[in-house]
């Protein structure tokens, strides 16, 4: 994976409750710890991620180098920019 994959990868973390049924009511709710605050853990927003590649590939191509070029290969360009072979 190339660097900025793994940029866009990490900035689509984000904090998430932890979510815990409660015994007595079959109800979904937020992990409580043993100092009362709810609890979370790190993980990873697919539509954000999803949303910053899309966005990325936008930029990209809007460039100044790019704009009004009918002779590139679309493809091969996002391949290259994000090291995919």
């Amino acid at each position: 994976m190339n660097e900025r994959i793994k940029q866009l990868y990490e900035q689509a973390h984000e904090q998430m409750p932890i979510i815990v049924v409660d015994p007595e009511t079959c109800e979904p709710t937020h992990k409580v710890g043993h100092n009362g605050k709810p609890m979370y853990y790190r993980g990873l927003n697919s539509e954000k991620f999803a949303e910053l590649i899309v966005r990325e590939c936008g930029q990209y191509l809007n460039s100044p180098e790019f704009i009004g070029r009918s002779d590139l290969d679309w493809a091969m360009v996002l391949d290259e920019h994000f090291g995919v072979e």
